[in-house]
């Protein structure tokens, strides 16, 4: 039987030596300190996750009736109830006392604790 000369065993392209990672020289100590420290990171990371037990939002109702602060997680929204004044009618949340920052419980997320303050506006007058 006659052999084929265009079909051969060896490839053609020659092969570099060493692979990807032929120049990179790491001891197996080494490695192990570096895997040491990621799994040891890792832990801390789960362990902050776990102990942190996401923000707390208090509410300042400058004179009105109390709202009960709240721990939430981070990127959650809120439902405080609606406090009440006599004499003033409740306006909203912000993040300051200047009323310049306005926050919708409802649909702004919750990103680091904080105080939200109540905006009260006066109530008409009946009659007089």
């Amino acid at each position: 039987m006659a052999r084929n000369p265009e079909i051969t065993t060896e490839s053609a392209a020659p092969r570099k030596s060493g692979g990807l990672y032929s120049r990179v020289k790491v001891s197996v100590k080494t490695l192990d300190i570096i895997i040491l420290v990621l799994i040891a990171a890792l832990v801390l990371c789960v362990w902050f996750m776990v102990s942190h037990n996401g923000f707390t939002v208090t509410y300042d109702t400058l004179g009105g009736t109390p709202v009960e602060s709240v721990r939430v997680l981070h990127g959650e929204t809120l439902s405080p109830e609606t406090p009440t004044r006599e004499g003033y009618t409740f306006d909203g949340w912000y993040l300051d006392k200047e009323y310049r920052y306005a926050w919708n419980p409802e649909t702004d997320p919750v990103t680091d604790s904080m105080t939200l303050y109540a905006k009260w506006v006066e109530a008409p007058r009946d009659g007089t």
